[in-house]
């Protein structure tokens, strides 16, 4: 048997060889030209092949960041998809709608005004389920050209980050990687959350009324501005006018419904909304000790106000509303809220320097100099 295995040592060498070239048949390959695009070579590279298009630009992308500024490179690219439209070139795009952290509004196009523009220019817009991630970096032009790597459409991938990235020309390839995309379970339009009952920022009076010690006692109001808690303000005024509106201090809340009136995405799954509900409504308890919350199966909350002693005053309904279109700041609503406190006290805020404001509700007077000069631009352009 010892004399057998030189013998058959040689004889499954030789079938490893002969058996390899199988492992990676030739029509398993398409032909190609490629070149490096990596780091700071991808955008003027893709910006390149966006301006040439002729007949089509499919892009998949996990991360289309639009950033706060008017002008970044990913405005310029999404611009160079609407001058791809006015010369007659079809774009589609798949995008992502499952991220880590579903707080991080800034990273989801699927949240911004730029996703309306892009459908009304004629770009056709394909949605991943929630409970699904799309993970690509993929663009492919007239179905020739593939760029893939690992660069998303943000600021910091562009600007920052070390980033690989390959532009291949193969038609060949296109097609595989087109095929692909059509066989992705992915939606052609958002589906509208159905709500189970009305927002809650829906059928309160035009006036509710606040005790002054939510702006008088800095664990309340100003604490919420220092520790830039938009949220829990939003959430504690919606809970008031709705207490109001029933004329009742205890009540259950639907926290999908409640997610939705404070301006929670409706494209955000049911879990998304209540996890982030309940989120606000324990701190609103633990932090601030303005209500008592119970909990039934993470879908509804029995919530009860706590009794805030001393008087109150009224304010307009107007402000409690959610701060989606980012035409009103918490500093500015923080403001106006004061406003209409000095008013019921038969006091000009004009007339009040900008430290005693400060001094008097425990922010700094550089908050209260914004908060006015927005004051001044929001009341203008009433």
């Amino acid at each position: 048997m010892k004399k057998a295995t030189p013998f058959l040592v040689i004889l499954l060498t030789t079938c490893v060889f002969l058996c390899v070239p199988s492992l990676c048949a030739q029509e398993d390959f398409t032909s190609a030209q490629v070149k490096d695009i990596s780091g700071r070579a991808y955008e003027p590279a893709l910006i390149e092949l966006l301006d040439g298009a002729a007949e089509s630009i499919v892009i998949s992308m996990y991360n289309i960041s639009l950033g706060t500024r008017n002008r970044n490179p990913i405005r310029l690219l999404l611009n160079d998809l609407h001058e791809a439209r006015a010369r007659n070139v079809s774009v589609t795009l798949y995008l992502n709608t499952r991220f880590r952290d579903v707080d991080k509004e800034k990273v989801r196009l699927i949240e911004n005004p730029e996703l309306k523009r892009l459908e009304d220019a004629g770009c056709v817009i394909h949605l991943m389920p929630a409970n699904r991630r799309l993970h690509d970096k993929l663009i492919i032009v007239d179905s020739r050209y593939v760029v893939e790597g690992s660069t998303n459409w943000s600021n910091s991938a562009l600007r920052g980050n070390f980033e690989s990235a390959t532009l291949i020309d193969s038609p060949g390839l296109a097609k595989i990687k087109l095929l692909r995309l059509e066989l992705l379970p992915v939606s052609t339009k958002p589906q509208i959350k159905q709500l189970p009952r009305p927002l809650y920022t829906e059928n309160i009076a035009e006036t509710i009324n606040v005790p002054k010690a939510l702006l008088e006692d800095k664990k309340y109001f100003p604490r919420m501005l220092t520790r830039q808690d938009e949220r829990s303000m939003d959430f504690y005024l919606i809970l008031m006018a709705h207490s109001q509106a029933i004329n009742k201090k205890e009540f259950f809340i639907d926290l999908e419904s409640m997610g939705i009136s404070l301006g929670m995405p409706d494209l955000w799954s049911d879990s998304a909304l209540r996890r982030q509900v309940i989120k606000s409504l324990k701190r609103l308890e633990s932090r601030y000790n303005l209500i008592t919350v119970r909990f039934f199966y993470g879908k509804d909350a029995w919530v009860e106000l706590v009794d805030v002693s001393g008087d109150s005053f009224s304010i307009a309904s107007d402000i409690i509303a959610p701060n989606t279109d980012n035409e009103r700041s918490m500093r500015l609503k923080f403001l106006l809220i004061i406003k209409a406190f000095l008013e019921a006290n038969g006091e000009e805020i004009d007339s009040i320097s900008t430290s005693e404001l400060a001094k008097r509700f425990y922010v700094n007077w550089t908050t209260i100099n914004d908060a006015l000069r927005e004051l001044r631009e929001f009341e203008g352009s009433r």
